[in-house]
């Protein structure tokens, strides 16, 4: 049982890293921010502050989303081109963590097969840090032999995952800080 238990651990750290690679090309966009208005509107400032919050939980569910899309099949890409692709959507700890797990699985002749589903449970924004809570779907995902392509997991349907993010301080964009499985279902 205590093997199950490790191999989930590792297989989430592994998928961690993989996801962040795929999302690399579908990041980056660049938005202007609203400039504001020159006439009094007593209802605008409401409305702009709850429009505020309401794209900046987007851009930060857009970001843990884009985590995993790059970062599940990272490694399926040349060794040398890793550390770019999830630096694109991660920064450190978990840049490191997913590095490391990903050179792990490599060593091990492991790769990752499927894809997970996020389904955001809740957003918490405060200031330039998010924390998301997200109830996974892995049912179609897990390790498999790197040579034959024999599968040795598969992820479960509702598996929950906290992640932290922060807002990049060079860029602007959010970016995965730790991700933690903290077990159980959800």
């Amino acid at each position: 049982m205590s093997n199950i238990g490790t191999n989930r651990r590792r297989l989430h750290v592994i998928l961690a890293g993989t996801f962040a690679m795929l999302l690399t090309g579908c990041s980056g966009e660049n938005n202007p921010a609203p400039s504001p208005s020159s006439s009094p509107n007593l209802s605008a400032p409401s409305q702009a502050a709850t429009s505020s919050a309401q794209d900046e939980r987007a851009a930060v569910e857009t970001a843990y989303t884009q985590f995993w899309v790059s970062t599940f099949h990272a490694s399926d890409k040349p060794e040398n081109t890793w550390h770019d692709v999830v630096a694109a959507v991660a920064v450190d700890p978990q840049l490191t963590t997913t590095l490391n797990a990903m050179q792990s699985q490599k060593q091990a002749g492991i790769k990752v097969y499927g894809d997970v589903t996020a389904r955001i449970v809740s957003v918490q924004i405060t200031g330039a840090s998010a924390k998301v809570v997200d109830c996974q779907d892995g049912s179609r995902a897990g390790q498999a032999d790197a040579k034959t392509g024999d599968r040795k997991t598969v992820g479960v349907p509702r598996n929950p995952v906290n992640a932290d993010l922060k807002r990049d301080s060079a860029d602007g964009r959010w970016k995965v800080a730790q991700v933690t499985f903290p077990g159980g279902t959800c």
